[in-house]
């Protein structure tokens, strides 16, 4: 089971954070990050964990999933590591939930599944590849973790209220699966002062793969990171 991927820096800056990434419901889990790990290569130390294994149905319990991106962070807190956390869709939930439960430095939600148009519309998303060459490259997801995806939301989503670390979101106008309303709807129930929202006009929901909107993202989470808004 390929439980996550490191990108390990190759300069020896032990003061910066290390960076938790927190991936979707989707069969390509941690290389939905692939333009960060691009992005931040040698300057940060990116570490994202695989939720699931779609190679097993059975692998099917909402709290595997969260256990396995809760794992990380306690390695990293154990080395004295700063976190900071990343969770796009469902990874946001996730990641929201355990910004709430442990002390972390930053906070980013890109495109928050807190709540989605139904569960055949996820359903779809993650079994129905839009890009035909994802259709030999990715192993299908069981019909099993729909459900599994539903219970991650329900039980983790409330997780927000006790976040008090720094946040960002950035969702798009045009998320063919969850609503930019969804970001701000949760944005607005944290009651923390240090928080940041941007809606970006276009894109989709697969923010960082977006040709215009990507990059605008990735240079929003670096700003946010080195504290330049």
């Amino acid at each position: 089971m390929d439980l996550f991927r490191i990108f390990k820096r190759k300069t020896k800056e032990d003061r910066k954070p290390v960076i938790i990434a927190i991936h979707g419901f989707g069969k390509r889990k941690t290389d939905e990050y692939l333009p960060l790990f691009k992005h931040f290569d040698e300057r940060y130390k990116v570490i994202a964990p695989a939720l699931f294994d779609q190679r097993y149905p059975s692998d099917n319990i909402w709290y595997n999933w969260v256990a396995r991106a809760e794992e990380e962070i306690i390695k990293a807190k154990n080395d004295k590591q700063e976190i900071i956390l990343i969770g796009f869709s469902m990874g946001g939930v996730i990641a929201a939930y355990l910004a709430g439960k442990f002390n972390i430095k930053k906070l980013i939600l890109l495109a928050p599944a807190f709540e989605y148009l139904s569960a055949t519309t996820a359903k779809g998303y993650a079994f129905g590849p839009k890009r035909p060459e994802e259709k030999e490259k990715y192993v299908p997801l069981p019909a099993e973790f729909t459900a599994t995806f539903i219970d991650v939301v329900n039980n983790c989503k409330k997780g927000i209220e006790k976040v008090t670390c720094p946040t960002l979101f950035v969702a798009c106008m045009n998320d063919e699966l969850i609503p930019y309303t969804v970001a701000l709807k949760y944005y607005k129930k944290m009651k923390i002062k240090e928080k940041k929202c941007v809606i970006l006009a276009d894109g989709q929901h697969r923010i960082l793969d977006d040709e215009v909107d990507g990059p605008i993202t990735l240079a929003l989470i670096d700003d946010f990171i080195e504290g330049k808004f």
